[in-house]
Formats: structure tokens, sequence, C-alpha cells
């Protein structure tokens, strides 16, 4: 007999799992894109959207293999986990600067609050908690879960107490918010061999929602006139507490209790739970925001404003003309031409113009000059005559095509960018052809058995990961790559300045879908290489090919194929973008020019 309640129970934990995630990117959507400049004030605007979810799925399957864990290894998925930590990181420079500082003391306190978890959890803490156990009369779980929470709730009282000055009352806010998702998050989970860590529904939101409603309700008085600060509070606190409460805790007993395994923190990705609290976090905090009737004001100090592009200022005001605000319209149509002059300039090295005539030094035509300042006292006598407007926005088009014909010439060619790219891939490569050739050629299995090894694996997986962190890394810290360095071209931001590491992640993420399949593809056909032999060949001409031979080649052209395709895409970006991006400049707002 079929149970309702259950029936019902189970019909609305799945439509709640199916749904959360288009949920909580609709909901944060609406704040990044409605009221960026708060949201981005915040951290949460909209290169941290690009990243955390076109990324992210981008991403699913790049694992950084950490350490091997007896007969097994463990992994951090990007989009599950290292993408949301690395949204946090650069979050902590709007609610408790300066980063680096606040960083080194927040995660000093959750080592020591995990360290002293685990040793609660692990077998070494086995007999305290058995006689702990047995003096209560309780049982060994509850027990455990007991003297997490009063571990977990000592030290953040201890973190709040000590804490001073508005960045310390941050800090210890977040450690007892962590702190308390982390008591949740373990009580509500269990470690299931063979499946992974597991938390129903509808536990599993608990501890995020109460993060989020408790960050928004305290807000104001642990950064006083902050309040919007509760959103990346939320987060934070709802990440760390679940990685810390799930994914550490929980994760040792399902070491060396099988076959050898590839344990991921984050494995689910975009699914786990991980990824979804910290956003299930901020979505609470910003709704008790709205719900609170508070304002959408940027907060903190300013951010450096970016720089637009001029083709965007022109949509803006075709936009506004159409709207019937022509005084708007012709504003925006002379702040594009003068953005295209200042851009021109900029790209050709000219010094900064006088305010009055952005167009000095540039090699244009008289008619642009003098255009150019009858548009600025157009826009200046505010007219609302249509056509007036509309003859300001054709003249402003033109000189936007101008500056962007001037400025075209520093631009890294699609050429040269493909070689760069071509050298860079081979720089990522070649070493991890030579490992994926040393693992095959020193594996005592067969082919099977090597493709479901856990090193195998973890090579083929590592390489997206890492390859990945080439690219962000290097520039990073250098502002270019091997390639590109060696063709002369260099990664800048709009007003020709190094771009952020946020920017550089977004940048970089839509090449996970290519370094994706080299990645698994890559070693796959090493392997048909090395260990598939001459079995089963097929004659051609009376000669006899090897089945490795033949299956080395056939995944051999998959991984040629898909690079060719994904690759195409992006040409085809570059040859349509009229500053030659490709997707990733496009969401970033970076170029490619030449040194």
């Amino acid at each position: 007999m079929v149970d309702p309640l259950e029936l019902g129970y189970d019909i609305g934990g799945n439509a709640v799992a199916l749904a959360l995630p288009g949920i909580l990117w609709a909901a944060w959507f609406l704040l990044a894109f409605e009221h960026d400049a708060f949201a981005s004030s915040v951290g949460f605007g909209r290169k941290a959207f690009w990243l955390l979810l076109p990324g992210a799925l981008a991403a699913s399957l790049a694992l950084l293999p950490i350490a091997p864990v007896t007969n097994d290894w463990l992994a951090i998925s990007f989009a599950g986990a290292v993408f949301p930590l690395f949204a946090i990181a650069l979050a902590f420079d709007r609610f408790a600067p300066p980063r680096r500082r606040s960083l080194i003391a927040f995660v000093s306190g959750l080592v020591v609050l995990t360290g002293l978890l685990l040793g609660l959890v692990l077998p070494i803490g086995g007999p305290f908690v058995t006689s702990a156990a047995g003096a209560l009369g309780a049982s060994v779980g509850g027990t455990q879960d007991l003297l997490v929470a009063v571990v977990a709730t000592v030290l953040a009282a201890a973190a709040v107490a000590v804490a001073r000055g508005p960045t310390g009352r941050a800090l210890g806010a977040l450690f007892g918010l962590t702190a308390g998702v982390v008591v949740l998050t373990f009580a509500f989970s269990a470690a299931i061999p063979g499946v992974g860590i597991e938390e129903n529904f509808p536990a599993y939101l608990v501890p995020p929602i109460g993060a989020g409603v408790v960050a928004a309700a305290l807000a104001g008085y642990v950064v006083p006139r902050r309040e919007a600060l509760a959103l990346p509070l939320a987060f934070a606190a709802s990440t760390f507490g679940v990685l810390v409460g799930a994914d550490v805790l929980r994760q040792p007993p399902l070491y060396n209790g099988g076959p050898s395994g590839l344990y991921t923190i984050g494995g689910a990705g975009v699914l786990d739970l991980v990824y979804l609290s910290g956003l299930l976090g901020l979505v609470s905090a910003y709704g008790m925001h709205r719900l609170l009737g508070r304002g959408f004001a940027p907060v903190g100090d300013p951010a450096p404003p970016e720089t637009v592009a001029p083709t965007a200022r022109l949509v803006r005001a075709y936009k506004a003309g159409l709207a019937g605000r022509v005084d708007e319209s012709l504003a925006d149509a002379a702040a594009a031409a003068r953005d295209a002059a200042l851009q021109a300039g900029r790209l050709l090295g000219r010094p900064p113009p006088p305010d009055d005539r952005p167009w000095d030094g540039l090699p244009v035509p008289g008619w642009i000059v003098s255009d150019s300042a009858n548009l600025d006292s157009a826009a200046r006598a505010r007219p609302t005559d249509a056509r007036e407007g509309y003859r300001g926005w054709l003249t402003a088009r033109w000189m936007v095509h101008v500056g962007r014909e001037l400025g075209a010439r520093r631009f890294g060619s699609v050429g040269r960018r493909a070689a760069a790219f071509g050298i860079d891939l081979a720089v990522v490569t070649l070493p991890a052809i030579a490992i994926w050739a040393a693992l095959c050629a020193t594996f005592s299995g067969g082919l099977t058995a090597l493709l479901e090894s856990v090193a195998f694996n973890a090579a083929a997986y590592g390489f997206v990961a890492v390859a990945f962190l080439y690219f962000v890394l290097a520039e990073t810290v250098a502002g270019t790559t091997v390639g590109k360095g060696l063709l002369g071209l260099v990664v800048r931001d709009r007003a020709l300045g190094r771009p952020g590491f946020l920017s550089l992640l977004v940048r970089n993420a839509p090449l996970l879908p290519a370094l994706t399949v080299l990645g698994i593809g890559g070693p796959v056909a090493v392997a048909f290489l090395v260990k598939a032999g001459a079995a089963g060949g097929a004659v051609l001409d009376g000669v006899v090919l090897p089945g490795g031979l033949l299956a080395f080649v056939a995944t051999l052209g998959f991984v040629v194929g898909g690079l060719a395709l994904l690759g195409s895409f992006g040409i085809l970006l570059m040859v349509l973008s009229a500053e030659r991006q490709r997707l990733g400049d496009l969401l970033a707002g970076t170029w490619v020019v030449r040194r």
C-alpha cells in the first residue's frame, strides 16, 4: 500500500532538487543585473555571476587532485567548490578589508575548528566519544553530534568575544555563522559507502537559509550602515560551513571502505551542496534585505568605474531615442563618440587630450573634430526634437566607427592569437602526455583496468584543472602566457591596465570545454596506443593494422575534431567582434593587444 505522506515527501523533495538551481540562478540574475552597482559592491555582481553559472557549468569535469589517502585519491571540483571559494576570497575585500590579513585570520581559525572536530570523528577520538556516550547514557552518534556542537559553539563565542573594529566584528560574525552551519550540516548529513555524503530534504535547506536570515538580521549591528554585507557573509558562511560539516567531517569514513576511488569535494558540480548552499545563503539574505525595506545603494568604498565600450553606449542611446528620451539619447551618443576617441588614443599610445578636444593628436579629418564639438554642444542643449536626436546618433555612430578603425591595428590578429593558443596548448599538454604515457607503461593490468584506475582518472581530470590554472595564473602574474608572450601579445582591460583576478577567471572559463575534450580524450588515446596492442586489428590492402593503433587514431580524431569545432566558434566571435574579442573577453571586458 502506498503511503501518501511518504509519496508526497518524495515528490516534494525531487521537485525542489530539480527546481532549486534554476530558482537560485534566476534570483541572483535579478540581483546582479537589476542592481549591478549594489551587487558588485558586495562582491556578487555580473562577473561573479558569469563565473559561478556558465563558468561552473563549463568546469564540470575539472577536478584538481589534492593528495592520495590510503588507496584513494582526494580531489576538489572547480565547479562545486573552487569557483565558490574564489568568489568568497575576492569578496573579503568588500566586507573585511584588507583581504589578505582577514583571509589568513579566518582560515587559521577555521583550520583550528576543523582540526578539533576531526579529532572527534576520526578513529583517534573514538574512545573519548564512546566513554562520553556511556557517561551521558546516549548513543555514540548523538554524543558525537553534541560534542561537535559544544566545540564549535565555544570557538565561535571566543571569536566573537575577541573581535574588535568593523573588520574584526565582520570576521567574528562570519566565524560564528560558519560554526552554526557546520554543526547543523554535520547533524543532518551522513556518509554512505558506495554512494557518498547525503543530506535529505528538507534538512539541507535549513543551514544556508538560516545563515541568510541571521546574517540579514544582525548585519546592521555587525557593521553599522552596511547591512548589505549580509549577502557575502551568508554566502561565505554557508559555503565554508557545508564544506567542513559535510565534505571534510563526513568523508573520512568513506576512505578505504572498498575499491579504490576518486573522492571529490564538491564533486556534484553545480548540483553539489557546497555550491548550492552558498547561493541559498546569498539569495536568502537578499530576500531578507528586500523584505526589511533596505535600499540598493552601493556599500563601502566606491569601486573604480569600469570603462564602457563605445558600442554599448551607442546601443543605450538608440534605446533611449526609441523610448522618446531624446535628451538622454543625445547625451549617450555624445559620450559614445568621446569614448571612441579616448579609446583610440589609449590604444595608439597617445597622451590624454584636453577634455573639450578628445580627438586631438589622432590622425582624423577636420570634420570629425568639428562634428564632435557640434555633437557636444547639441547634447548640452538637451533638445526634445526626435529628428535632432537621430541626426546626433548617426553622427556618433560614424565617430565610433572611425575610432574603432584607428584602434583596430593594436588588437592581436586572429591568426596570431590562434597560434599563441596552439603554443600554450603544447606547453600544458606535452608534459601531460609524458605523465599519461608513464602511467600506462607502468600499470600492470590490462586496458580496461587502466581506464578504471584512480591514478589514471586523476591524471585525466587533473589536466583540465591544471591547464585552466596555467592560463589564469600566467595572465595574473605576467599579464600574458608563454604563447602570447612569444608572439608579442598581452591581456589588458579596457583601460589598458592589468585585469583583476575575477576578470581573468571569467575570461578563461570558456576555454574549459576545449581543455576537457583534450583532458579526457588525450589520455584515452595514449592508453590505446600504449596498452591496446595488435589484437583485433583490421586489414587494409593486405596490411594488418593493430587494433590499438586504430583506436588511437579514432580517439585522436575525436580530440582534434572537438578542438577544431570549439576553436572555430571562438575564431568566428573574434572575426565578428569589433575589438577581436572571444566569448571570455566579451564577458570579462578584456582585450588581447600587441605589446
